[in-house]
């Protein structure tokens, strides 16, 4: 697949790449030139959003921080005891 640079520096991605990647109108794509060749990456539309709820389902992670520091604690008591 090829693709021409207008006057303005605007390329327009071909269509089965948009359908292969989902991208819609509106999308961001960040660029950078490396080892001669031109590569773009999808931004996320909301980094955020996207990180939201990823553990969900998972351990609890402040339960487990809490338990972790309850132990540490105790330890150092015992050590005080002695």
């Amino acid at each position: 697949m090829k693709t021409t640079l207008s006057a303005k520096r605007q390329v327009s991605i071909p269509k089965r790449v948009c359908e292969q990647l989902a991208l819609e109108p509106g999308a961001q794509i960040a660029w950078e030139a490396t080892e001669g060749k031109l590569v773009g990456r999808l931004v996320p539309a909301n980094v955020l959003e996207k990180l939201t709820g990823i553990h969900k389902g998972g351990p609890d992670l402040v339960a487990g921080l809490l338990k972790q520091r309850r132990e540490d604690r105790e330890r150092e008591d015992r050590k005080l005891a002695r």
